[in-house]
């Protein structure tokens, strides 16, 4: 067979299996109508991949006007092969099983005590893969890859992670891909790649991104702040994999002290360690404010600022609009480089209200070029603790189908 002729095999067989990854059951005629291919040569590529089990057929559909046949219907076998996501957090593991449709299989989440050293985490992440590879459901199926979603600095290329401010004590350039693989299963796929990457992988596919093509994801943990960027519909990593790494723009010189060693970092202005030290600084000239109620200054939670700024209280607003200032002036960096038309806030401030994104968003009208008009979108995800395994599950399945001549 020719390598032209080959080659348009391949290209028939993947537009036919992208066209049902996202549909239910179709008809052989309404799958070439859709993709503009011959009846013959849609029914050559479903057999073809129904001899592997990734198409199957569920039944008959309705007969046609004139009282024909009726006729199979086809449809994608998500169940056919998983992907197992593993996402490392600054204290936690969450990890999952997606089959072929991303759907949510089984998940799980467990903390992280103490200080776990690189191995220690590694050999966690491997017991977690094996729980997965072994439970009863994936049982006969096909384990297409493994996704690690890590904190921090990732060379995607290499799989190591180069520096987590998290696990300080973790090597430079750990080979977390080299080492699983080695223990898990040389055969299998495994991917590993910075988590609000990821993050901005599962907007862009399942999330509120879809369709967009130059947005970025911005991502609050209790003390960290980083970014997914895609423009042009492609990951920004950077030469040094820096890209995204906004949380470690200084806003504020003399501003608190960051986990990087740096001082006034974006992440460290807005991190809960900062916003409780401002509380209880504040309850001297404000201890009349409600959010004060009953509680130690200490006690006070960023869930009781938001609720308490939503019911009026003067100081909880004031306290909120600074934390506004913050996000500004640090998203205000990196949209005067990338430009985006979409910027979604994920993590901690997700419940600060619509009134939080409105402030944002009238601050940076008038930090830089207050003339022109700054027409993006900014808005809270709809994802929570789940974004990151879900992000690593799209990147596998979505790599898997990319990739699809390899296998088959």
């Amino acid at each position: 067979m020719s390598m032209k002729r080959q080659s348009l095999k391949q290209n028939n067989r993947k537009i036919i299996i992208e066209f049902l990854r996202d549909r239910d059951e179709l008809s052989i005629s309404q799958i070439a109508k859709a993709v503009h291919l011959s009846v013959p040569t849609v029914k050559k590529v479903l057999d073809y991949y129904i001899d592997f089990g990734l198409i199957e057929i569920t039944g008959k559909g309705d007969s046609t006007l004139d009282g024909g046949k009726r006729p199979d219907l086809y449809r994608l076998n998500g169940e056919y092969g998983y992907v197992i996501a593993l996402h490392v957090g600054p204290d936690f593991i969450y990890s999952a099983i997606f089959d072929l449709k991303i759907n949510c299989i089984s998940s799980s989440s467990e903390e992280l005590h103490g200080s776990p050293s690189d191995e220690e985490v590694l050999e966690r992440l491997i017991a977690i893969g094996n729980n997965f590879r072994n439970s009863q459901w994936a049982h006969g199926k096909k384990l297409v890859n493994v996704i690690i979603a890590l904190p921090g600095i990732v060379n995607a290329i290499t799989g190591e992670s180069i520096y987590s401010p998290h696990y300080p004590q973790w090597s430079s350039n750990f080979p977390f891909v080299e080492k699983f693989t080695i223990a898990f299963d040389k055969n299998v796929p495994v991917f590993s790649d910075g988590v609000n990457r990821l993050q901005a992988v599962a907007e862009s596919m399942k999330g509120q991104a879809k369709g967009k093509r130059n947005f970025l994801i911005v991502d609050a943990m209790e003390e960290g702040v980083g970014a997914g960027i895609i423009v042009k519909g492609s990951h920004l990593h950077g030469f040094n994999h820096l890209a995204g790494e906004i949380g470690h723009i200084i806003i504020d010189p003399r501003g608190p002290d960051c986990i990087c060693g740096g001082k006034g970092c974006f992440e460290a202005a807005v991190s809960v360690k900062h916003i409780k030290k401002l509380l209880k600084e504040g309850f001297k000239e404000h201890s009349g404010s409600a959010i004060y109620n009953d509680k130690d200054p200490c006690d006070v939670t960023l869930s009781d600022l938001f609720f308490y700024a939503r019911k009026g209280d003067e100081y909880s607003i004031e306290l909120l609009d600074l934390i506004a200032t913050y996000f500004a002036i640090g998203l205000n960096n990196i949209l005067m480089v990338i430009n985006p038309d979409l910027v979604i806030i994920q993590g901690i401030y997700v419940d600060a209200g619509p009134e939080f994104i409105a402030s944002i968003k009238q601050k940076l009208g008038k930090l830089s070029l207050p003339k022109v008009k700054h027409n993006f979108s900014l808005i809270y995800t709809h994802f929570g603790n789940e974004r990151g395994a879900l992000g690593a599950g799209c990147f596998g399945v979505e790599h898997y189908f990319e990739q699809m001549e390899l296998y088959y």
